[in-house]
Parts: structure tokens; sequence; C-alpha cells
């Protein structure tokens, strides 16, 4: 498959040259694609609509496929295009960028369904999809540990703030120098340090309707970040408290 590398007016453009076997080898792979990958998706979305166990099972399927045909990792995101391009009927308009595999829809459902099913219950498909975008915030994979540890399904807005905001806390930081018990704590403060943003935030709007700073909020959410992490630090404390989240708001909003 990694001899393919695109469609164009309708006909495949391989790589190098094949000989008639392996050409044959290839359109028999795409032939069984073109069959499988419809038929698959139309039957998970029928059983499960668009959701994240629509992609988990999907990337089960995936799994399988990259066992079958031999498909290496660094193979996997021109497998991936080749069945966005050519075998499913999906339009998937997404932006996946051109050469990391990161961003691949179909590398992301193969990567969930690598999770177990509690953790999998644990997020939306959007949710999943920040996490998976964002590869430093994953590099230390207990971070799965924790979602599923978690009580309850975790807010859209919180999800998407407690991202951005451990993407700045793990700049220049290695993450395996803590216990696990130590590194949850960790993402429990920054989950609290994001749910008190959006709780302060919420009265400050309230309180200051006209106020400027409403408009601007993704300024002043990462300048809260930033002063909460300084205070942590001046503190010498390793996770951010609850009094911090506070005294770093009314520091920035407070007439």
């Amino acid at each position: 498959m990694g001899n393919i590398v695109r469609l164009i007016d309708g006909h495949l453009v391989y790589d190098g040259m094949l000989s008639s076997k392996e050409k044959a080898t290839i359109d028999d792979i795409l032939s069984a694609l073109q069959s499988e990958i419809p038929a698959i998706e139309a039957d998970l979305a029928e059983e499960y609509g668009q959701g994240v166990w629509y992609k988990y099972n999907l990337g089960l399927f995936l799994g399988e496929l990259l066992e079958k045909y031999n498909i290496s990792i660094s193979e996997r995101r021109r497998f991936w295009d080749e069945i966005k391009d050519l075998a499913t009927k999906e339009e998937r308009k997404r932006n996946e960028g051109t050469n990391s595999v990161t961003r691949s829809f179909y590398q992301q459902c193969y990567i969930l369904s690598q999770q177990d099913k509690e953790v999998v219950e644990k997020l939306t498909w959007r949710q999943w999809q920040d996490i998976l975008d964002r590869v430093g915030n994953r590099e230390d994979s207990r971070i799965f540990e924790w979602i599923k540890q978690t009580p309850d399904k975790i807010r859209e807005d919180d999800w998407r703030d407690f991202e951005k905001a451990l993407n700045l806390y793990l700049k220049d930081k290695d993450t395996s120098v803590f216990e696990t018990d130590e590194l949850f704590e960790i993402y429990d403060s920054i989950m609290l340090m994001c749910k008190k943003w959006r709780e302060l935030f919420k009265i400050f709007t309230e309180e200051h309707p006209k106020s400027a700073k409403i408009k601007s909020k993704s300024v002043w959410v990462k300048k809260y970040y930033s002063c909460c992490f300084s205070k942590k630090k001046e503190q010498r404390s390793r996770v951010v408290t609850e009094e911090m989240c506070k005294s770093a708001f009314t520091e920035l909003m407070d007439y």
C-alpha cells in the first residue's frame, strides 16, 4: 500500500517501478477497502450514530486492517489517506495537515480503540479529539488512567480549558518524575483551576456586563493560568489550590 501516492483524474499514481503482480496486489487491497469501509461505517452509524462508540468500534476494525495488510507505523498516514480519498463515502472535511499522522481521523479512531472502554465512555468524541490532537498532553499515558478514575463525565468547556492549561503547564516539564498519585493531584488541581475560572468569570460577567474584558476572555484566561502557576511556584506547592485561583482572578479582574 505504501506504493500508492494519490488519485489523479480517477487513476492511481504509483511510486517507482512496480511489477504487474505488485500492482495487482495493491489493486486487490483497494478493492477490498472500497467494499468494506463504506459497509462498516454505515453499519456503525446505524448502531451508534456518530458518537464516540462509532469511532471506537471503527478503530477496532482499522486495527484489524493494519495487521491484515501488514501496515508499518511509517506507512500509516498514507494508508489512512488512501482510505479517506479512495474508499470511504463519508465526507471528512476536517483539516488533518499534510504529513503528521496525529490529526488523521482514522489514526485517532485507531488510538481510541486501544483504550479501555471505561476510559472511552468518560469523554465525548470532541473531547477525545482535543487530547488526541495534543500529543504532548498524552505523552504520559497515565492521563488515561486519570480520566478513567474521574467520578463523572467532564463538561465540554471544562475539558477544553483543561487541555489548554495542561499544555501550558507541561512546557519544559518531565512528568515521569512524579508518582502516579502525585501526577493525579496535579491533574486534579489543573481541572480545579479551570472550573474556578468558569465560576468566577460567570460572576464577573453578571457584576460587570459592560466590561471590555468579557470580549477578550481568551486573553485573560491565559493570564489567569500563568498567574496561578506563578503563585504555585512562589509558594513551592506541587498543586494549584483554590485560594491561589481566587487570588489570581482577583488580581487580574478586580475593578
